[in-house]
């Protein structure tokens, strides 16, 4: 049986070392809980048989801990280590209760608040059975003092933490001058472990019981059954810790009570019995969790190694990695564009290649922007306008050329807006393409990510100003000289002037509004014409530009600034929380394997 919990504690100390919490490693322990002043740690000095636990007024215990008992036929007389001074063995156990104090304030300061980082105490003794217990502060109602005013939420907080476990057995303290219905440990037992199935009671001071045939049977289990059994002790009164009164004359006094008042289940009764009961019941509980224990550190070490190969190895050529890096951030932009990847873009719940991305831009920003430009509702006037204009001094005969021309390059120029437009939204695209690759293929390396992002921007937006001048310039040879002899325009006008005449002849129109609703459907059809040939011309421009070229460039420009800034150990720093992960990740992944290895022996 001893094999079996030893075992149970040399998990606990391989998972201590590194601070697995029991949502990642369940691992079976007594749990004891009660309020303040219940007489907890008379119970657990009663166990050990040894005064080591400090004493006071107020929240005493502040931190978790775990008493590890191993049982060592090599131990001439009883000793003592923590599992954070491992190689200190303490014969004193005064000194232990010192320590535990003094770590206890290292961590919690010397006010009254409670921290979560358990203290570890292994017990070695010959004449002690293997058994892990876990003291917690005891749960406290009001503050006092310079306890926090959330004391009682803090303490029940971190007791449930631990009984909350479901490989956890609750050691529930009750004290015997109080009303059993009244315990905070039962209730709060309850409220965890409904059915009672890993709950066991204790009723400390049961000399100070009333005699009554009601607390018989509340210690009969009668009043609140608890499934493992209820279990009454004495503990050690002040007056005897002052008259130095050895632990052992105690339990023979003990002993002797449960004889005389309670002789019909006193072989049920004491410190003994609690001690022989809760490690059959842990043993029993091991044996249970042992299957679900070895399939969890399994399971885990596949997490672990996991999050290993994420993280990456440690670079040891700094300079070849650097390459690497930049040949594999260009190579995914590249097959981004092309379609051979895909990205999640913001809220979109679709994972779309980049290229994907910028079509839709070239259609919803570019042609559905032109789409929009139209002959404003006035035309008719400045058509009216612009023909007397170009009479001069005298009313003119026919409409001339020069009517046409002005007309429409006014309208051109409406283009230059929503195309500007049009490849800044390209312009942003393809720079969130460029956030979202850097950041995934440099999470590691924070400083080579910004160089990375700086520079690969910087060559976007020359890129970018090369397409707005190339497009800047193309408009302007399209107000220098409006084409109307246009292959489109020469062979859809003819359509176009018949229908205005016909429109004339059953309106009875004529003159200068004649002249005016043809002119202003040329200008439309001319209009027509530009739109489409920008609407194929700018998204060419920005593919040859902001993708193509930039993708040519990208390579090289990054190579030799990156290599020429002599910073490549810089540039391959790797943040300091990936670092801090992997050494996590693989202490973790060390502890299984351990652990591993461990419950092979069980198996």
């Amino acid at each position: 049986m001893d094999g079996f919990l030893q075992i149970i504690n040399d998990l606990q100390d391989v998972f201590s070392t590194v601070g697995v919490s029991p949502e990642i490693i369940s691992l079976p322990q007594i749990v004891v809980v009660g309020s303040q002043s219940t007489g907890k740690s008379s119970v657990l000095e009663s166990i050990v048989q040894k005064n080591f636990l400090p004493r006071g007024t107020g929240i005493v215990t502040r931190r978790p801990l775990i008493i590890q008992i191993n049982q060592d036929s090599s131990a001439i007389e009883p000793w003592g280590s923590f599992l954070h001074c491992p190689d200190k063995k303490y014969t004193d156990f005064d000194k232990i209760c010192d320590e535990i104090i003094r770590d206890t304030d290292r961590v919690c300061g010397s006010d009254k608040n409670i921290n979560s980082e358990p203290i570890t105490l292994k017990i070695h003794s010959a004449d002690l059975p293997t058994l892990t217990l876990v003291d917690l502060p005891g749960i406290t109602k009001n503050p006092v003092g310079d306890q926090p005013r959330d004391i009682e939420q803090q303490t029940t907080a971190l007791v449930r933490k631990y009984i909350e476990n479901p490989n956890c057995i609750i050691l529930a303290v009750s004290p015997g001058n109080i009303d059993i219905a009244n315990s905070e440990s039962i209730k709060l037992a309850k409220e965890v472990d409904p059915e009672g199935n890993r709950t066991l009671a204790v009723i400390t001071k049961v000399d100070l019981m009333e005699k009554s045939a009601e607390n018989s049977r509340v210690l009969e289990g009668k009043v609140i059954p608890i499934k493992l059994g209820i279990v009454g002790v004495i503990n050690r009164t002040q007056a005897q810790m002052d008259a130095k009164i050895s632990i052992e004359e105690c339990l023979e006094r003990e002993a002797e009570y449960f004889k005389t008042h309670f002789n019909y289940m006193s072989t049920e009764m004491g410190t003994p019995y609690l001690t022989q009961r809760l490690c059959s019941v842990l043993m029993q509980h091991v044996k249970q969790c042992l299957p679900e224990l070895i399939i969890r550190i399994t399971e885990q070490k596949v997490i672990q190694q996991s999050i290993l190969d994420s993280l990456g190895p440690r670079i040891e050529d700094e300079s070849g990695a650097l390459a690497d890096l930049v040949m594999k951030f260009c190579r995914e932009f590249r097959y981004n564009m092309d379609g051979r990847r895909s990205v999640q873009f913001g809220a979109s719940e679709r994972a779309l290649s980049g290229g994907r991305h910028l079509f839709e831009v070239f259609d919803s920003a570019i042609c559905q922007e032109l789409d929009k430009i139209s002959l404003p509702a006035d035309i008719e006037e400045d058509i009216k306008h612009e023909i007397i204009s170009a009479g001069g001094s005298k009313p003119a005969l026919f409409t001339p050329n020069i009517v046409f021309d002005n007309l429409a390059s006014r309208q051109l120029e409406h283009f230059t807006f929503p195309i500007k437009k049009s490849i800044k939204k390209c312009s942003e695209t393809i720079t969130e393409i460029i956030s979202i690759l850097s950041k995934k293929i440099f999470e590691r390396f924070p400083v080579l990510k910004r160089e990375t992002h700086q520079i690969s921007l910087g060559l976007l937006l020359s890129k970018t100003q090369v397409v707005e001048k190339f497009i800047d310039s193309y408009i302007q040879c399209e107000l220098c000289y409006i084409n109307t002899n246009h292959r489109l325009f020469i062979k859809n006008r003819p359509q176009l002037e018949k229908a205005c005449s016909e429109d004339e002849k059953s309106k009875e129109e004529g003159g200068e509004n004649s002249s005016t609703k043809k002119i202003k459907a040329l200008l439309d059809l001319y209009i027509h014409i530009i739109r489409n040939q920008l609407m194929d011309v700018v998204p060419k421009t920005v593919i040859c530009y902001m993708v193509l070229q930039f993708c040519d460039d990208l390579h090289k420009d990054l190579m030799k600034i990156l290599y020429s800034s002599d910073r490549v150990d810089d540039l391959m720093k790797e943040d300091m929380l990936v670092e801090e992960r992997r050494e996590k990740a693989l202490r973790m992944l060390d502890a299984l394997e351990r652990a591993d290895a461990i419950t092979s022996l069980l198996e």
